[in-house]
């Protein structure tokens, strides 16, 4: 291949002519990329250029390292970021608000030992499973593969999880008369099933951020379960606190 030259930076050249051949699908989504040596002698460009243009590829969520493995094809497309606030109940209603969820399917289930593990219920236990998926409004973004637990004598809350409606926690409390008492959220570093994989059009086991959301009634006891898988490309989550001044920094501040 001829040799880049460009008014513009290399390595954007070379990003963008490497974004093109990943949406041509010349680079499918779960195959290895090639490695640093390959991409240079290629474009015939330097070990630089190459770094600082993968570099902005893994930044934009299209290739990600993996340890013993090399660079593995993460999406088709850059996709910007959706930002989130989810410190608050309060943030925690806007944020359903301003997304849409779509339910793919449903399932029956009695709690085994690991989902008792899993979900932190008793052993036997009954619950509706949900897989779906949650979008932006205007569905142009999938930003969440989402599983919901739902006690069986909830279960006309999932005839209401479509376009857009309540959350969890106000559906149970105002349809149910169920007080929440507690929103336990779990938030951890985790790798991509195949099943979400898919549904997000990303790669198998690459970076996903796994939150949990459990919800409680005054007794402790378990009423429904939100678990939600994101590709660590298209979602950052974003909390902030207003520190309220100590008494000791008032009387400095007042000296």
């Amino acid at each position: 291949m001829s040799k880049i030259s460009d008014s513009k930076p290399r390595y954007l050249i070379l990003r963008e002519r490497l974004e093109n051949d990943i949406a041509k699908g010349i680079y499918p989504v779960g195959s290895l990329f090639p490695t640093e040596e390959q991409l240079g002698q290629t474009y015939q460009v330097s070990r630089h250029t190459v770094r600082e243009a993968t570099r902005t590829l893994a930044e934009r969520g299209l290739i990600a390292k993996r340890a013993g493995f090399g660079t593995v094809v993460c999406a088709k497309q850059a996709t910007a970021p959706y930002v989130a606030a989810l410190g608050t109940v309060q943030e925690l209603f806007k944020y359903t608000e301003a997304t849409r969820l779509e339910v793919l399917e449903k399932h029956n289930l009695t709690a085994d030992m690991a989902l008792s593990q899993t979900l932190d219920c008793e052993r036997d236990s009954q619950w509706i499973m949900l897989n779906s998926q949650r979008l932006t409004l205007d569905k142009a973004t999938a930003i969440s593969f989402t599983q919901i637990y739902l006690r069986p004598e909830f279960a006309s809350i999932a005839d209401q999880l479509h376009g857009r409606h309540k959350s969890i926690f106000k559906m149970l409390e105002e349809d149910h008369q169920q007080p929440i008492v507690q929103v336990k959220q779990d938030i951890e570093a985790t790798l991509m099933p195949l099943k979400a994989a898919k549904l997000l059009d990303v790669a198998k086991n690459s970076p996903a951020l796994h939150m949990r959301r459990s919800y409680l009634d005054a007794r402790g006891r378990l009423l429904a379960v939100s678990s939600n898988l994101y590709a660590a490309s298209r979602f950052r989550l974003t909390t902030s606190w207003a520190l309220q001044p100590t008494s000791s920094s008032k009387k400095s501040s007042q000296n």
